[in-house]
């Protein structure tokens, strides 16, 4: 069974971490949030599942406004390649579904990548748990709870 929003909020009141959850219709991309919720496409931290070599997961929260070149984010990370995850591996590895992975609270520990641009931003807007809420979170929250590396990706 696939965690949800209240998976995450507990998570978060548990740690005691200022956040916010909002429900609303179903918004799969960070656009169609950006939308729905009136918020500035550059405030939309999505977060993407991807797989490396040795299949193991690696986490980039990123603007909504962007997106990751593969290739030259592998090339950094001293990765042969790295690819998107498949629906059933982002379940796997996060233990929520796609369209609702939000940037903290997984089932086990992923290494993450924060874009440093997010970092301008006092509070961002994350997926909720669910494809239907939204999380608002502090991005230095999400830095310190995944112990994250803060880079500009590319």
């Amino acid at each position: 069974m696939p965690f949800t929003h209240e998976d995450l909020r507990k998570y978060l009141e548990k740690l005691n971490i200022k956040h916010k959850i909002l429900m609303h219709e179903e918004t799969y991309s960070a656009k169609k949030a950006s939308a729905v919720l009136g918020i500035d496409l550059s405030k939309i931290a999505k977060t993407i599942v991807f797989i490396d070599e040795n299949n193991e997961p690696l986490l980039v929260i990123m603007p909504g406004t962007r997106r990751v070149n593969q290739n030259q984010l592998a090339k950094i990370l001293g990765k042969k390649r790295i690819r998107l995850a498949k629906p059933d591996e982002v379940l796997e590895f996060t233990g929520y579904e796609v369209g609702a992975v939000p940037p903290v609270g997984h089932i086990r520990p992923i290494r993450t990548i924060v874009d440093e641009e997010l970092l301008k931003w006092d509070v961002v807007s994350a997926g909720g748990g669910s494809v239907n809420a939204t999380l608002e979170i502090s991005p230095k929250d999400i830095v310190k709870l995944q112990n994250a590396e803060v880079m500009k990706v590319p």
